[in-house]
């Protein structure tokens, strides 16, 4: 019985580490926009991009250019932050699935923000959105896994 217990308590902590990791990214230099998040590209609607984060992706979300987040929305389940870049405009709505049902931030109004700088983190994931300016030319198709911070999304 103490061995079954002991390979429960392991495999629990091991998913709790797996589920709270955040490795190192290296960030582009350059005037281009990166990827807030890990995962597929599930739809591309003009300048608004949504990627789907998997239960094997990393949930933490990453400032996808450099600048100040100028307004932040904030519900349980649902964020969005807006940040006034050189580049326009950028907003990254971040929302949770039915089981994680959190959405964290780590940024507030008025903070100036470096490109791959740590914004957020959901719960056990869901989806993220980002919408940039619309005269920047895409990078990335649907369907496509993206890693927050490192993939180049737009220039």
């Amino acid at each position: 019985m103490k061995k079954i217990y002991t390979l429960g308590l392991r495999t629990l902590i091991t998913g709790i580490l797996y589920f709270n990791r955040n490795p190192y990214r290296t960030i582009p230099a350059g005037n281009s926009v990166v990827s807030p998040a890990d995962g597929a590209i599930v739809d591309i609607v003009n300048n608004r991009i949504e990627i789907f984060i998997g239960i094997t992706d990393i949930h933490y979300q990453r400032a996808p250019y450099s600048g100040i987040i100028t307004n932040i929305i904030e519900a349980k389940e649902y964020n969005l932050i807006e940040m006034d870049t050189p580049l326009g405009y950028i907003t990254v709505e971040r929302w949770a699935g039915k089981l994680a049902k959190t959405v964290l931030t780590n940024v507030k109004i008025g903070d100036i923000v470096n490109k791959g700088n740590v914004i957020g983190r959901i719960l056990l994931g869901s989806h993220t959105a980002i919408t940039i300016p619309p005269y920047l030319t895409l990078k990335v198709v649907k369907g496509q896994h993206v890693i927050a911070g490192e993939t180049i999304i737009a220039e």
